[in-house]
Formats: structure tokens, C-alpha cells, sequence
């Protein structure tokens, strides 16, 4: 046997104890790597459709308090007109009305003003819209624009309808408005058109619904209504409000500006959104959906809903940064985790690595010592083997030579 075949064959590579810490480090971190990726992978698009569901519940609440706010003005406007002292009057030619049926009449529109406390004036009107009637006697109603009633108003009230107008700012007293219009007809079998009510209300009611949607989902979410035209009617930011979200056709711009329905007779300004305009524009528009708002940085996460008292859209946006806050966090606490899990498993892998290996290391050098010393014994032996082996090689030569000679 030679001494190549008797050495020991050496690995190089990891020591034992070290491969058992990694071993422990690996077990450990296993489960929490697969927590991450359960986050990632399901707790945050969970988190975006609970937050989607909170969002359109949100909207509908607070369309449901428009509809039904202006539904209420609906109704006081239409009461109204059937009041008998007012019909009479209405009934009347101007010159012929009586002090009493006046001040009867008067008193209709007092009732009105007192229905809700954010109408500013009642006022009546012949059918081709000239003054008859108006409360507070002392604020005469204003005109809107070039017009006291706009053609267009007069015609839709002709035709029989009570319907609300668009919207209408003040700029010196900061307040919009709205017009509520509905004809006054005799309750005889074929009813005679005597004229109309317009009851102007300012929505500050419906600011406040908008306004105290800041911040209810989430930290940055918001709030604003879009009209028929894409105008922000109502925003919690005062420098959106009566902004369009892309240029208006002329037809539109053209009625805006003679009516001076912002409080100017300049172009509505532009705070341009493409996804808000194909939103208007969309017969069967998405209720919840994401888009960066103009104006804004970081995605947002909106949910809209369509009012139908009026052609008006609400919408809530929230930034998804917020929406996925929680899987962030959880995120963020389970990485933290995961490296203190990592250094403790490496610091107990190499404490239990040493523990558990020794026993096996010192087995191991006993066996090597053994085995060495074994060699030893067998290359002695070998070496004695060889000397023996010339001896008995010498005797018989020489036993050979002595028997050559005899």
C-alpha cells in the first residue's frame, strides 16, 4: 500500500458549523419571505378594492344628500306655485292688481325665503320673463349678464318645465348660485300660462358636503363636482373652482360670457385633464378608475358618480400612496423583522453550529489520529517486510553458491 493511497483526503469549502448557521438563517427567513410576498401579491390590490368600495360609498352618500337637498328646493319652488294668492295675482295685469292681492302675493314668496335658509331671493315674472313680483324688497334680483332672465331660461320655463340653471359665481361676495325655475299655470281644466317663479339659491350647503369630503379618505384625498360642460363647480381648492377641465366649444364659451356666469366676460380658465374630459364626455363612464388630476403629482385613486337632479358629476380622489399605506407599512415592519430574525439567526446559527458540531469534529480528529497512526504502523511494517525479504533474498543466493561449489 503507498502513503498517497494512506493520506487523507482534504475538502476545501465551508466548515461545518458555518453551513449549519446558514442552514438556520435559511429556515428563518423562509416564512418571512413569503409574507412579503403574500403582501405584494394579495394584501395590496386587496387593500385598493377596499379602499374602491369605501371611495364609491363615500360618493354615494353624498350624492344621495345633493339629490335630495335639491329635490327639497324642487318641491318648495313647485308648492308655491300653487298657492292661490299667487295664481291670482298672476292672473292679474299689472295694472289692475290691488294693493291686497300684492301684498298676498308677498307673502307667498316671504313663506319661500323662509323654507330654506340659503335662498337669497324669490322673484315673478310674466311669460316673456318681465318683473312682476320680487322678495327682499330691498334686493332687487340681478341680472345674469346681459340678461335679466336668458332667453334660453324663458323658452325651457315656457315649455313647462321646472327645472334648476347652471351654476353662478359672484366674485365680489364669493358666493355661487343657482336658479330654480317653474311655471305658474290656472287649475282650470285647460291650464292658462300666466308666467314663472325663479328662486335663486346660493349652494354653499353643497360646498360644505364637498368640503367636508377632505381628507375622509385619507390623508391628500379630495373632493369636486363637474357640470355638464366640465366646469368645477364646486372644489375644496379655491383656485379650482370654475375651472374646465379642457376648453369649452364656442356655442358654450359664446352663453357662459353673455351671461357672465363666472362673474366675467373672459373664457373660462383651462386646468386641463384628459381623463376627467373623456369622463364627461362618456355615456357609460367607469365608476372607479386611476389618473394623475391636473394640477397634482402622484397617481390617484378616483370613484365618480352622476347626480340625477341635475347633470353634475362627483367625484372622490384619493392618492393610492395613501390607499396602500397599510401594505406599505406592513411592508416596511416585515423587512425590519425579517433582517432582526436574520442577525439573530446568524448569531444562534454560529453559537448552535459550534455546540453541535464539536462532538463531530473531535470524532473526526480522532479518527484522523487513529488513521495516522495506523500509516505509521503499516509503513513499519512494510519497512520490515522489505528487510526480512533481503535476508531470506541473500540466504538462498548464498545457499545456492555453496552448492555450486560442493
Amino acid at each position: 500500500m503507498s502513503q498517497s493511497e494512506l493520506k487523507p483526503h482534504q475538502r476545501r469549502g465551508l466548515s461545518l458549523s458555518l453551513r449549519v448557521s446558514l442552514l438556520l438563517m435559511f429556515a428563518a427567513i423562509v416564512p418571512l419571505l413569503i409574507t412579503v410576498t403574500s403582501i405584494e401579491l394579495l394584501s395590496r390590490p386587496a387593500l385598493v378594492t377596499q379602499a374602491n368600495i369605501a371611495m364609491e360609498s363615500d360618493v354615494h352618500s353624498r350624492v344621495q344628500l345633493i339629490d335630495t337637498y335639491l329635490n327639497e328646493r324642487l318641491l318648495d319652488v313647485g308648492t308655491l306655485t300653487q298657492v292661490p294668492s299667487l295664481v291670482a295675482f298672476m292672473a292679474t295685469p299689472p295694472q289692475l292688481a290691488t294693493r291686497d292681492l300684492t301684498v298676498h302675493a308677498s307673502y307667498a314668496l316671504v313663506a319661500g325665503m323662509y323654507r330654506d335658509k340659503h335662498y337669497t331671493t324669490w322673484a315673478l315674472f310674466d311669460p316673456q320673463g318681465h318683473l312682476r313680483l320680487y322678495y327682499p324688497t330691498k334686493t332687487p334680483p340681478a341680472p345674469r349678464g346681459h340678461y335679466l332672465v336668458p332667453p334660453d331660461d324663458v323658452q325651457a320655463v315656457q315649455s313647462g318645465k321646472t327645472f334648476i340653471s347652471p351654476v353662478y359665481y359672484n366674485p365680489k361676495t364669493q358666493k355661487a348660485y343657482l336658479d330654480i325655475f317653474s311655471p305658474i299655470v290656472t287649475s282650470t281644466s285647460r291650464p292658462i300660462y300666466l308666467g314663472f317663479i325663479r328662486a335663486t339659491l346660493n349652494i354653499d350647503y353643497i360646498w360644505n358636503v364637498v368640503s367636508n369630503d377632505q381628507g375622509a379618505n385619507g390623508d391628500g384625498s379630495y373632493a369636486f363636482i363637474l357640470d355638464q360642460n366640465g366646469v368645477r363647480i364646486a372644489d375644496n381648492g379655491p383656485s379650482r373652482r370654475f375651472t374646465a377641465v379642457a376648453p369649452l366649444v364656442p356655442q358654450v364659451q359664446q352663453t357662459i360670457t353673455s351671461e357672465a356666469r363666472y362673474g366675467t366676460t373672459g373664457n373660462v380658465p383651462v386646468l386641463a385633464d384628459s381623463m376627467l374630459a373623456s369622463m364627461v364626455q362618456s355615456k357609460n363612464p367607469p365608476a372607479t378608475f386611476q389618473m394623475t388630476p391636473g394640477g397634482q403629482r402622484g397617481l390617484f385613486q378616483v370613484a365618480q358618480r352622476g347626480l340625477t337632479m341635475v347633470l353634475w358629476t362627483y367625484f372622490v380622489l384619493s392618492p393610492v400612496s395613501t390607499v396602500t399605506a397599510v401594505a406599505n407599512q406592513q411592508l416596511f415592519n416585515t423587512l425590519i423583522i425579517a433582517f432582526v430574525v436574520l442577525v439573530l439567526a446568524a448569531f444562534t446559527g454560529l453559537i448552535a453550529g459550534q455546540f453541535i458540531t464539536r462532538p463531530i469534529l473531535r470524532s473526526v480528529g480522532r479518527l484522523r489520529s487513529n488513521s495516522e497512526a495506523l500509516n505509521r504502523l503499516a509503513t513499519k511494517q512494510q519497512s520490515a517486510a522489505t528487510e526480512q525479504r533481503w535476508v531470506v533474498d541473500s540466504s538462498q543466493v548464498g545457499l545456492q553458491s555453496v552448492q555450486y561449489y560442493t
